[in-house]
C-alpha cells in the first residue's frame, strides 16, 4: 500500500474504525479537560496542609504525643513552636550552610574550570579579561 500523502487527503486513507477511535479519544480528553476545574480532592487531602504539623500526620500527634495536644490552645502553641523551629533549622542548618561555595574567595574549581582557565592563560586572553574586568559598581576616583 502506498504511503498516505500529507494533509487533509490523508483522512481518506485511514480506516473508519481508526478515525472514530481517535475522535472518541480526543473527545474524552476534551470532556476531562472541561470537567477538571469542577473536580475536588477529598477534604482530608485539602485540609492536611492547613491542619497538620509539618511531615507528621495529626492523628499520630493525638495518639503518640498527648502532652502536645491536651487542649486546643496547647496544640496551637506547640504547632507554632515546632513550625518555627523547623523553618529556623531549615534556613540556618540546611539552606544556609557556611563555607559551601556561596562566595567568590576559595570556591571549588572544577576540572573543566581549570582546563578552560589554563587554555585562556596559554592564549593570553585571561590577562586581557582580568585587565578589562570591572571591579567596582561606582566609578573610582584616583
Amino acid at each position: 500500500r502506498p504511503a498516505a500523502p500529507p494533509g487533509p487527503a490523508a483522512q481518506q486513507f485511514r480506516p473508519a474504525a481508526l478515525r472514530t477511535a481517535t475522535a472518541s479519544a480526543m473527545f474524552g480528553l476534551l470532556r476531562l479537560a472541561a470537567a477538571a476545574p469542577h473536580l475536588r480532592l477529598p477534604a482530608a487531602v485539602t485540609g492536611a496542609r492547613v491542619t497538620s504539623l509539618p511531615f507528621i500526620p495529626t492523628d499520630w500527634v493525638f495518639r503518640f504525643a498527648p502532652f502536645i495536644c491536651r487542649d486546643r490552645v496547647r496544640f496551637l502553641l506547640r504547632f507554632n513552636q515546632i513550625s518555627f523551629a523547623m523553618g529556623f533549622g531549615f534556613f540556618y542548618l540546611w539552606a544556609h550552610t557556611p563555607y559551601k561555595c556561596d562566595h567568590y574567595e576559595g570556591f571549588y574549581e572544577s576540572p573543566l574550570f581549570n582546563f578552560v582557565k589554563a587554555d585562556l592563560e596559554k592564549t593570553g586572553q585571561l590577562e586581557e579579561n582580568v585587565r578589562i574586568k570591572v571591579k567596582h559598581f561606582y566609578p573610582q576616583t584616583e
